[in-house]
């Protein structure tokens, strides 16, 4: 029984730390405005590897730098790029931002020998501030394990309330009152007592 306490409590521990921890980053992400992206393929190793969870604030297109790393999304649509920004220019005549604040940058991967094929036109994008290394392959896993996820914790659910023993009798309130049960059963005027 001793054993099962100390899991009870460990588990009890470490669900509450980690689901501290993830309120805590999903509260920082809302009030600095970060947006969090999971790395996918290594064109910007070794400096943010495969794995990596980036996290990106939206930053107008104005402010950029040519060196500044950012995540927007693909010109095919396909999902997300990070990539490092290589070149800064005007939007062509034809594709004009009503703010007037888009640019066309030109980017490329660290570990890519060439740039990307086409300029990104865009009026804003996700400013990579830092990357977490290992965190994006978690998240990556446990979102592509649910079912093993929620089946795991369902478990743990269980383990945590099992009953552990620890539940003690309580003593009676006057240990030196007659028991009731053996006062039913004396006669009446017996003279016992």
């Amino acid at each position: 029984m001793r054993a099962l306490r100390f899991l009870q409590s460990t588990l009890l521990n470490v669900a509450a730390v980690v689901g501290g921890l993830c309120i805590v980053v999903v509260l920082a992400c809302l009030a600095t405005g970060l947006r969090p992206a999971i790395v996918v393929s290594g064109s910007m190793a070794p400096g943010i590897p495969v794995g990596a969870m980036t996290f990106a604030r939206t930053t107008p297109a104005d402010e950029l730098q040519v060196g500044d790393v950012v995540t927007l999304p693909r010109t095919d649509g396909r999902g997300l790029v990070t990539h490092r920004i290589t070149a800064i220019d005007e939007l062509p005549d034809e594709v004009v931002d009503p703010a007037g604040t888009g640019a066309a940058l030109t980017l490329r991967g660290d570990a890519n020998e060439y740039e990307d094929p086409r300029p990104y036109h865009v009026a804003t994008v996700g400013k990579v501030a830092f990357d977490v290394p290992y965190l994006g392959a978690l998240a990556g896993w446990l979102q592509t394990h649910v079912l093993l996820v929620a089946g795991i914790l369902v478990g743990l659910t269980v383990v945590v309330m099992l009953p552990s023993g620890t539940g003690r009798r309580a003593a009676p309130a006057d240990a030196d009152a007659p028991d009731p049960a053996v006062a039913e059963r004396t006669p009446a005027g017996s003279g016992a007592s």
